[in-house]
């Protein structure tokens, strides 16, 4: 089902923040940043009607911004980027980029990344074209980083990506079905990374309010883990 080598696979996976602790001080620090936000809220209200139940109105835009702006590049922040590959033995090399600084943190990733195109590896990750790529390529060229081209662009014809996204996989197609990697953990029985102390909805709070990046650093890497077995559990199979 994945003829692509294992040893020629880079798994792949990215958390993000706000690029601020919250909007107000989104507006003292990044003004210009903070005025696109209140531009764009009504977009941001069609793509989560479902937060203005879950906040009073005169709460919302922040509720919105700390729940939210994670999930836009332009918005966002990268803190942690972790990535792993199989040995022809099955030993497994993990290598975990995670920090304050968002253009330390994306050299050292474009350093590995390149590496990895020059010797022809595949990326994979879970919604990886839809998120992870975009989010990577756009905020290292925000931070003034040419995108390693191991990342497509633009100008990349289908036929050369080189990107298993395992949300597509799972999809098989119907791209109006449900496939979060929670769900896939489930009915393959891999051992979920969601039902710890750390999940995806809290890594904003976990980061700017409690200062726990160890924590979810540790949740990115089981991520990573969860790819690994989900792709040798695909090509397990009879």
């Amino acid at each position: 089902m994945i003829n692509i080598p294992i040893t020629k696979i880079l798994f792949i996976d990215i958390e993000t923040v706000g690029g601020c602790p919250d909007l107000e001080s989104c507006e003292r620090f990044s003004p210009k940043i903070a005025e696109q936000f209140h531009k764009y809220f009504d977009w941001f209200l069609k793509r989560f009607p479902e937060d203005e139940v879950l906040s009073p109105r005169t709460e919302l835009k922040d509720f919105m911004f700390k729940k939210r702006a994670a999930l836009v590049p332009e918005f966002a922040k990268i803190i942690c980027v972790s990535m792993a590959f199989v040995l022809e033995n099955g030993e497994i090399k993990k290598q975990t980029f995670s920090g304050d600084n968002e253009k330390d943190l994306l050299l050292q990733v474009r350093n590995l990344l390149d590496r990895c195109q020059k010797l022809d590896f595949y990326l994979c990750g879970h919604n990886l074209k839809n998120f992870d790529i975009p989010m990577l390529s756009k905020r290292m060229i925000i931070n003034g980083i040419l995108p390693s081209k191991i990342l497509p662009d633009y100008n990349t014809k289908p036929w050369e990506v080189k990107a298993i996204d395992t949300k597509e996989v799972w999809q098989y197609g119907a791209y109006t079905s449900i496939g979060s990697l929670d769900l896939v953990c489930s009915t393959m029985d891999i051992q979920t990374p969601k039902d710890g102390e750390i999940t995806g909805d809290k890594v904003h709070s976990a980061y700017w309010e409690e200062q726990k990046l160890n924590e979810i650093s540790e949740y990115c890497e089981k991520d990573v883990d969860v790819l690994i077995q989900f792709i040798k559990k695909l090509k397990e199979l009879e």
